[in-house]
């Protein structure tokens, strides 16, 4: 029988499926920090950005009929993001769009989403804990569940870290997560204490890349 679906490096005009599929997998996450389902604008945005800042970290798996139905973003230098973020242009562009009414919210998410950011950031510096490389964003449509997308996602991510020569990779997911937490924890990750957000902790996982046993 013909593979269902193949995992192949994202593409520009990937982005808008990408961000329904991310608005389609965490709903509640969104809903808790904006109140409402933005539009599409906002979640495209954000992952045209993340997409910019490492392309070859972007992967989809994606169907013969070329459907996008699961995703992994996997950047090996997480800073790039913040810098082009910072001095690309993003914010201003996403000011702009923010003010005139493009993304559908108001001003409480942001202050709620700024807050959130800079636990994350905190907690990412923390020497025992910090890792430029990362799994960032990681997701499967949920009617394309239990056919091993997720852990077909991962292993080309961590391939790809093996050939970038990463030595260390972090990913926060939710405590309850048991299905992701199973994936994360045969690709090798284990758990390393936690972070803090508005809506309750993250797990931080780690995986220590060994030269030759990456994967």
């Amino acid at each position: 029988m013909a593979t269902e679906y193949r995992i192949v490096r994202a593409a520009p005009e990937d982005i808008p499926a990408i961000a329904a599929l991310f608005t389609e997998c965490f709903r509640d996450s969104i809903l808790h920090h904006c109140g409402r389902i933005p539009k599409p604008q906002a979640m495209q945005d954000i992952f045209s950005l993340v997409y910019a800042a490492e392309p070859a970290g972007a992967l989809v798996a994606r169907t013969g009929a070329g459907e996008v139905v699961g995703y992994c973003f996997a950047p090996t230098a997480l800073y790039r993001l913040w810098l082009l973020g910072l001095f690309g242009g993003h914010l201003f562009k996403w000011a702009w769009r923010w003010l005139t009414g493009r993304y559908g919210f108001g001003l409480q998410p942001v202050k709620i989403i700024f807050l959130n950011k800079l636990a994350f950031f905190r907690s990412a510096v923390t020497p025992a804990k910090a890792a430029n490389a990362r799994i960032l964003s990681i997701a499967v449509g949920p009617a394309w569940r239990g056919r091993g997308i997720a852990g077909a996602l991962m292993g080309e991510a961590i391939a790809y870290f093996g050939g970038r020569k990463v030595d260390r990779v972090r990913l926060e997911v939710r405590p309850d997560n048991a299905p992701a937490i199973r994936v994360y924890e045969k690709w090798g990750f284990l758990a390393d204490g936690y972070t803090y957000d508005s809506q309750g902790p993250w797990l931080i996982m780690i995986k220590e890349m060994e030269p030759g046993r990456n994967v």
